[in-house]
């Protein structure tokens, strides 16, 4: 059975397009799982190898969760179980300096680290579903990215922004922030889409 994206990736100009495509959001996935840079090429390096490899024999109907999903398996096997926490990368704050004052910069950094932090204390998986939803993912192709049901990830994305809504009524941060390096935090995703 040939799928919709099977005659785009038997074409070495298709399989560019879905390198170039997706090539930047898995490179940040992997590497919030593996914490190196050059580990995280190599795992891509070896996906879209295999894939090009692979492309007569595979059978597809939905390329980017399939990415999400080789991309994280290949991030864990590279790993040998010792999985990582996901966390904003220190390149996401090179916002350039034309864009915001100092302090409009300053604010924005400090917004997105206390996010960050109530986002790392959501379970491995919660912070997954997160990562992958701000990656612009939908649930149906999270749920195929993760291997689990539509219905859990919907399950888990509610029970995460509870979680996240009780520990900003819990804290003395202003809501202003929060919303700030929310929406900061889901602009970086977007820019190096």
């Amino acid at each position: 059975m040939i799928t919709e994206n099977m005659p785009v990736l038997s074409t070495l100009d298709g399989f560019k397009s879905i390198f170039k495509e997706n090539y930047s959001p898995l490179f940040r996935y992997v590497n919030g799982i593996v914490k190196d840079d050059a580990l995280a090429k190599d795992v891509l390096s070896d996906l879209f190898l295999n894939l090009w490899q692979e492309k007569d024999r595979l059978r597809i109907n939905n390329i980017k969760p399939y990415l999400f999903r080789a991309a994280k398996n290949g991030a864990l096997g590279a790993l040998a179980s010792r999985i990582q926490t996901l966390s904003i990368n220190d390149d996401f704050f090179d916002i350039p300096s034309d864009t915001f004052t100092p302090f409009e910069k300053f604010v924005a950094k400090q917004s997105i680290v206390i996010v960050e932090g109530l986002i790392n204390k959501l379970t491995p998986l919660r912070k997954q579903i997160i990562e992958l939803r701000l990656l612009g993912l939908k649930y149906t192709e999270i749920a195929e990215a993760l291997d689990i049901p539509e219905k859990k990830v919907e399950y888990h994305l509610r029970e995460a922004i509870e979680q996240l809504t009780r520990a900003i009524r819990h804290t003395n941060l202003d809501k202003a922030t929060v919303a700030g390096g929310l929406t900061m935090v889901t602009l970086l995703f977007a820019m190096l889409k």
